[in-house]
């Protein structure tokens, strides 16, 4: 039987030192502090992950620090996709060497590659790894807009068990998840999450939940138990601080509020800026923000 994929998955942040490595002990206090809040599992090695940033043996050393942290304990997905076919191959394999529960990929990207070389990519991937592989739709970074008639395509391959709908395109994320019943359709956007499980997503992979895990994961308490008042107060709350993060710039503003937090996951990579003293102070009033009124 095909995994059920249900819940909140952060798409979790690659803390560094001040010399760009990895620094695993910070890694696992947001571990710690996500799964104390209930979430399903993570996704690691993407876009929030600076993965593009990484060295290649720095995305293997994440996966396989992330994947010790969990222990078993939930799901752990790793975005795998690299410029060519034959280096996803090879990521991919080494994260099934670390344990992880799928893989997944962004599209290749840079070269305008034909949807015939992008689907083949896929199921090269799919074929090669023998690892259940999630798509990665992200249309905005990647620069690649897939069809809702590509991704049933792709979604048709054994090999195939899910989608990342990093889109705000709800008429596709709908067709999707009554059209490929028997796979997972994760949302993509922490904004929408409301929404998408309104059409029938029952998961979400989100840059967000690193540091508001527990206000997602209580949004899709209340909507599961029918309550929409509460399900529209909490996407409300979240969306407060999303509006802050975008403002500042998503990636950095994270690590900033996981500072704010008691966890200093250091800066984002450069070219990435550290953040300013004004931006931690929009950052920390809208922490206190989100939590005034309480979300338990």
């Amino acid at each position: 039987m095909m995994k059920q994929f249900e819940g909140i998955y952060p798409a979790i942040i690659t803390p560094i030192d001040e010399n760009e490595e990895i620094n695993e002990k910070a890694l696992a206090q947001v571990i710690e502090k996500t799964i104390g809040q209930g979430v399903s599992g993570f996704y690691v090695s993407g876009s929030t992950g600076e993965s593009f940033l990484l060295r290649d043996e720095q995305r293997v050393q994440l996966i396989k620090a992330v994947c010790a942290i969990v222990d078993g304990r939930c799901d752990v997905i790793a975005n795998i996709g690299t410029f060519s076919t034959r280096a996803s191959i090879k990521m991919a394999n080494a994260a099934a060497e670390c344990g992880v529960t799928a893989i997944s990929a962004v599209p290749p990207f840079y070269f305008s590659y034909s949807k015939r070389e992008i689907v083949q990519y896929y199921f090269d991937i799919a074929e090669a790894s023998g690892m259940p592989v999630i798509l990665y739709n992200i249309p905005k970074m990647s620069g690649v807009s897939f069809g809702t008639e590509e991704l049933v395509e792709l979604l048709a391959h054994d090999g195939i068990v899910g989608v990342k709908q990093t889109t705000m395109d709800l008429m596709q994320t709908e067709a999707l998840v009554r059209t490929c019943r028997d796979k997972a359709v994760f949302n993509g956007h922490d904004e929408i999450l409301l929404p998408a499980l309104s059409v029938g997503v029952r998961a979400s992979i989100g840059s967000t939940f690193s540091i508001m895990a527990d206000v997602f994961v209580q949004l899709k308490k209340a909507f599961d138990a029918g309550d929409m008042e509460r399900a529209r107060y909490l996407q409300g709350k979240g969306n407060g601080m999303i509006r802050t993060l975008l403002e500042i710039g998503i990636f950095p503003a994270i690590k900033g509020v996981l500072k704010l937090q008691g966890i200093d996951c250091g800066n984002c990579i450069k070219p990435f800026q550290p953040l300013r003293p004004e931006d931690y102070q929009k950052l920390e009033k809208a922490l206190v923000d989100l939590y005034d009124g309480g979300i338990a």
